[in-house]
């Protein structure tokens, strides 16, 4: 693999095991070291997903370890100190969501890793999911004209373990809600002038249960953002609406609505079915998940892919450092609004 990454992960637990076994079925990734603050759970991670050594510290894989970029997938809580570290160490990093749990920590990481120039990404997978795709390439198509409003959510169960507790950046804002965010933000493509949110708390006050964001974009289009944990459930969505027509995609269904008055194939609702291999790159035919669906690996290759090709070519990724602070931006006005009881310009 003369275009292989030579890739080093930090945190060996449930999402490093899906992103280990997505670089690999990538083809773009030598498995290198693999580092963990449970010594022991690194050395049994490396001998299942393949990584040639194991250590249980990052500072010294990132110090001894013959590697280009890191994978971090720790807690919410230790992503931008990790994440620091491996751009400081001169590592290209690609960062599990939400990157850090602060907009000036992301800008903290986002200026290190220009320092060193190296490349920064952000794991915000549900831009790499076939359907999603496909939602992005009709907007630009111009299938629905100037965007007006887009809705966006992500329900899940009751949450628990460090997911449970805010000081480590749980809640469903961070776990799942910054997903649709990232996407509604993405399909709006302007800047955001003011954020308004109504919170509902757990009875301890521990980590938000409901949350509901209104968002005003530069040039007056709206957005709506729902996420919660009391669905009992997983359901997730996005529905764009804009001045020719709409478009709209649900979380694990692999198809897209649209209606256009833009696109006379589509001038009545249109139920386009997307193939799960669509919009992205070819894999080994005998490629497998052993972890998780394959739709949601090859999702996760897809962005590996994209994260190795912008090392390669020396540019940004796709999904950048500073997507994720915008990202984070939104949400730090969000707690601040709910606190406030009032909307809070950006």
């Amino acid at each position: 693999m003369p275009d292989a990454i030579k890739l080093g992960l930090i945190g060996c637990g449930g999402q490093g095991g899906y992103l280990s076994e997505a670089a690999a079925i990538s083809g773009r990734a030598e498995l290198v070291a693999c580092a963990d603050i449970d010594a022991a759970r690194a050395e049994a991670f490396a001998a299942q997903f393949g990584y040639a050594d194991s250590f249980g510290n990052a500072a010294e894989m990132l110090d001894e370890a013959d590697i280009e970029a890191v994978i971090v997938a720790t807690s919410h809580d230790h992503l931008q100190p990790a994440a620091l570290d491996a751009v400081r160490a001169g590592k290209h990093a690609l960062v599990e969501k939400p990157m850090a749990l602060t907009a000036a920590d992301g800008r903290e990481l986002v200026t290190a890793a220009h320092s060193a120039d190296v490349r920064l990404m952000c794991g915000y997978t549900l831009r790499f999911l076939p359907e999603r795709q496909e939602m992005r390439r009709l907007l630009e198509e111009g299938a629905i004209g100037e965007v007006t409003h887009v809705m966006s959510g992500q329900l899940i169960g009751a949450m628990s373990g460090w997911l449970a507790d805010r000081t480590r950046g749980g809640g469903p804002l961070y776990y799942v809600g910054s997903h649709a965010l990232d996407f509604l933000l993405w399909m709006a493509g302007a800047p955001v002038e003011s954020v308004f949110a109504q919170i509902n708390w757990a009875a301890d006050g521990s980590v938000e249960t409901d949350v509901s964001i209104a968002i005003r974009f530069a040039g007056g289009a709206l957005g709506q953002l729902l996420t919660s944990q009391r669905m009992g459930g997983r359901y997730g969505w996005c529905d764009v609406v804009g001045t020719a027509g709409r478009l709209r995609a649900e979380w694990e269904r692999d198809e897209v609505y649209v209606e256009s008055r833009a696109i006379p194939q589509y001038a009545n609702a249109t139920r386009i079915a997307v193939p799960g291999d669509a919009h992205h790159p070819s894999y080994p035919a005998d490629a497998s998940a052993r972890l998780s669906g394959f739709k949601y690996v090859r999702s996760w290759a897809a962005e590996f892919t994209e994260f190795a090709d912008a090392i390669r070519e020396s540019r940004e990724p796709s999904i950048s450092g500073e997507d994720a602070v915008r990202t984070l931006e939104v949400i730090d006005a969000a707690f601040e609004s709910d606190r406030m009881g009032a909307p809070v310009e950006l």
